[in-house]
């Protein structure tokens, strides 16, 4: 079941149920941006990847070696092997090891004869071929962090996504709250006018059809008023939708609680402002560098294979005291080569097609934000003239209707000409409402094509 709780938004003061509050697009960004649930999963993401960067720094820890082999037959000993130590990974691409081998045996293997008290070796191993400058491990950290970058870039567009619409639903409650209000406006109007009718009509100064047609008019204003609150309603039930504590709990919007009034919002971004720094391209930069550490990896793998290990011998007993001598060793090496290096080639060819498909997707996609961006602005700026020339004809519609009404009280006009009169400026109020919903839509619009919702 849905929990239903009384929302009622504050900034350090209480709000009392019985007063009038007026709630703020800002305000209401800011509580989404901090408990929807996509914004919070949007959060858990980016610690995701700080886990997987730990993670990745796994691959060089310490390692703890060890293992025994042992074979008596008919109470002889052939032979019993046990070998231990730690090996430590370096982000040089060498292995530190520190061994220790115990060894003994009627049948032991001659290679693996050591003295009485045990043989111990202090050595590392090198790759000075393929892996000699980079490898998966010392790659995979790189890539970790790239990835975490990655995440920032991810929970801002989302942020970005979310929060244009959920202020698209804030501006429609609020240019359906002023239609709602001025469907009240009207029908005020109306109510007056009929009740004003009627006492005339009783002193026999107004013939009784008069209002009749008052009635008439009196009850589209009310059908009028019923629909703007039905879409009011459904514009708050929208907004709702958004409304959440801690992303667990979902809200309600308390009855005394409203929108801010619409006016016409200036931009909050410089028009100037690079498209290089939106989320979306920035995604590039960082999925191209993921490609050329991929492709600086794969260039490792053209190279042959050489590994080489040197250990210096010492007895056991003699390993705390590191009495260790250059004439005392054991090392070796290994070789590795494919002949035609078809597999390593391609996969390098196959890489750096992805870098340039992803320069060219990154340069399209800045054209199409710019354009977009461009285009909205333009909207903007004509939006705004319109919402300026749609209030003065409003203003001058309301001063014909006043006149209208005064004439009419004075016997010096018709019921239909006042009826005319409202009717002109209710339907200009409403147009400026329409252009200034417009106007906060738009701008609204090009702070999400500019990826600055959320910041």
């Amino acid at each position: 079941m849905k929990a239903v709780f009384l929302f009622i938004f504050t900034l350090g003061t209480s709000w009392a149920q019985d007063t009038i509050q007026q709630f703020t697009l800002d305000q209401f960004l800011m509580h989404v941006k901090e408990n929807h649930p996509v914004a919070l999963v949007a959060t858990n993401q980016v610690e995701m990847a700080e886990l997987f960067i730990r993670q990745s720094k796994g691959s060089f820890d310490p390692v703890l070696l060890g293992g025994v082999d042992q074979k008596v037959f008919n109470g002889t000993t052939y032979y019993s092997t046990l070998s231990t130590g730690i090996k430590i990974p370096t982000r040089l691409g060498i292995d530190v090891k520190a061994m220790g081998d115990w060894n003994r045996g009627t049948y032991l293997n001659p290679q693996d004869r050591v003295p009485d008290g045990g043989l111990t070796y202090l050595g590392f191993e090198a790759q000075l071929g393929r892996g000699m400058f980079t490898d998966e491990r010392r790659t995979q950290i790189k890539r970790a962090q790239i990835a975490l970058n990655q995440s920032y870039v991810e929970q801002r567009l989302t942020l970005n996504e979310l929060l244009y619409e959920a202020g698209q639903a804030f501006i429609q409650w609020q240019e359906q709250e002023a239609q709602y209000q001025l469907a009240k406006e009207g029908l005020d109007f109306a109510e007056t006018r009929f009740d004003q009718l009627l006492s005339n009509a009783a002193l026999g100064d107004r013939p009784y059809i008069d209002t009749v047609e008052a009635s008439a008019q009196l009850f589209l204003r009310k059908m009028e008023v019923e629909q703007r609150k039905l879409t009011l309603l459904n514009a708050q039930i929208a907004v709702e939708n958004f409304l959440w504590e801690k992303g667990i709990l979902p809200l309600q919007l308390d009855s005394s609680i409203v929108p801010e009034l619409l006016s016409i919002n200036k931009p909050k971004i410089a028009f100037a402002d690079s498209m290089g720094t939106h989320p979306a391209v920035r995604y590039y930069d960082w999925k191209l560098s993921d490609l050329k550490l991929e492709r600086k990896l794969k260039v490792e793998q053209l190279k042959p294979q050489l590994s080489v290990n040197y250990n210096l011998l010492t007895p056991a007993s003699d390993f705390i005291s590191t009495n260790y001598t250059w004439s005392n060793y054991k090392w070796g090496a290994t070789f590795y080569m494919p002949i035609l290096l078809r597999k390593e080639r391609n996969s390098l060819k196959m890489t750096n097609v992805k870098i340039e498909n992803t320069q060219l997707e990154q340069q399209l996609k800045q054209r199409e934000l710019r354009t977009k961006q461009l285009q909205i602005r333009n909207e903007w700026n004509t939006a705004v003239t319109q919402a300026q020339m749609a209030e003065t004809i409003a203003s001058r519609y309301r001063q014909l209707a006043d006149a209208e009404r005064t004439l009419f009280l004075n016997g010096e006009s018709s019921l239909f000409l006042v009826n005319a009169r409202e009717i002109s400026y209710l339907s200009a109020q409403g147009k400026m409402i329409e252009t200034l919903s417009k106007t906060n839509k738009l701008n609204l619009s090009e702070q999400f094509i500019a990826g600055k919702l959320g910041l």
